[in-house]
């Protein structure tokens, strides 16, 4: 139903979001292009949807190239972890710190170090998002 926010769909967890670009044969420029265009949006589609709209939200986009998994990162959830891709993450961690599901809601608590502890308290009729 248009309009109503079904929050037992709305996947959250406590994985890190990590992104790699479709690799096929370009010249470094094109390759340099892609990578510039669809890092952010790209990696911003792999994370929980409340950490989405918090990134959005507070302009915490910033994404960086990465040679280590980030802390947190699950081979057996996220496959084995390839050197050799280019991966990015986000330049500053969020961690999820609690998650509830009940019938009809969840609540979802964000910890985003120095900029601050965030509720999401999600229903089918609303959304609130409060700094804690």
């Amino acid at each position: 139903m248009p309009g109503v926010i079904d929050p037992e769909t709305i996947q959250a967890d406590e994985l890190p979001g990590v992104w790699a670009p479709v690799q096929w044969d370009q010249t470094e420029e094109e390759r340099a292009a892609e990578i510039e265009t669809q890092a952010a949006a790209s990696l911003l589609m792999t994370v929980d949807i409340p950490e989405a709209i918090l990134r959005l939200l507070l302009n915490e986009t910033e994404i960086e190239q990465v040679l280590d998994p980030p802390k947190g990162y699950r081979p057996e959830d996220q496959g084995e972890w390839d050197p050799e891709t280019i991966t990015f993450a986000f330049h500053r961690p969020i961690r999820l710190a609690s998650l509830a599901r009940e019938p009809g809601r969840l609540t979802a608590e964000y910890d985003f170090g120095d900029l601050g502890r965030w509720l999401f308290e999600i229903s089918p009729e609303r959304m609130t998002m409060e700094r804690i």
